[in-house]
């Protein structure tokens, strides 16, 4: 693989300062290749197949540093229904047949059918998703009114 000098620049430039860890370990294959070392060395120092290496070698020659990163729509799909979740967390518990005031992560578990069966932490990062922050209540407050207890006493009394 024949690179110019820019090409080169490039490369370097993102094996080190890329923010993406991937493309840091893609410029070096591609700067080891490009200094002579074989495909096959290459593949077995990085721990990746040589089929690999080449769909990075063409991507780069055809795209540029751009063709080297992860395109959108690879990976497993989300099961969670956004839409649905955000519904249900809108909502009073009661209205779902939970004899509570507010959501537990577990109980929207057992609630939300797209989320049915996750973990609590599961859960909550399916709601950061959607920019819900989850805090868990208190079961009491303490007021911060050094009188509260005299007032307490006072409205049992009644």
């Amino acid at each position: 693989m024949d690179i110019t000098p820019v090409q080169r620049d490039e490369l370097e430039r993102t094996s080190r300062k890329a923010k993406k860890p991937y493309m840091r370990i893609k410029a070096l294959v591609l700067l080891n290749i490009a200094d002579g070392l074989r495909v096959t060395q290459t593949a077995k120092v990085f721990r990746v197949s040589r089929q690999t290496i080449h769909e990075w070698m063409n991507r780069y020659e055809e795209e540029g540093i751009a063709g080297l990163y992860v395109r959108l729509g690879r990976g497993r799909k989300a099961t969670v229904n956004y839409e649905e979740l955000e519904n249900y967390v809108r909502q009073s518990p009661r209205n779902f047949g939970i004899s509570r005031t507010r959501w537990t992560l577990a109980a929207l578990a057992k609630s939300v059918p797209s989320v049915k069966g996750f973990t609590p932490y599961g859960v909550q990062k399916a709601l950061r998703r959607i920019g819900v922050h989850y805090k868990r209540g208190q079961a009491w407050v303490h007021s911060p009114d050094p009188e509260y207890e005299q007032k307490k006493r006072l409205s049992k009394k009644r």
